[in-house]
């Protein structure tokens, strides 16, 4: 399902998904389809879905006229002994 579907199904709420189709620019990854879990009734409901998140699952407003997940590399801290 296309994130502008999904917008419109479920306006001004929180969804809970999985990215099935994307591409990314830089360090941003743009996601063009989406398989959705669930929505999510409140603001306090989508706290407990995000702590609850499996490996790549999201939740995210739709409020937001585009979904657009900024990443984050890792760094990791070497020290010698």
């Amino acid at each position: 399902m296309r994130w502008d579907e999904v917008r419109e199904l479920y306006p001004n709420q929180f969804v809970k998904f999985e990215i099935v189709e994307s591409h990314v620019i830089e360090d941003k990854e743009y996601v063009d389809e989406v398989a959705l879990i669930k929505a999510v009734s409140d603001d306090r409901e989508a706290i407990k879905e995000f702590i609850s998140c499996g490996e790549g699952q999201f939740v995210y407003s739709t409020n937001n006229p585009d979904l657009v997940i900024e990443l984050v590399k890792h760094v990791g801290i070497r020290r010698s002994l």
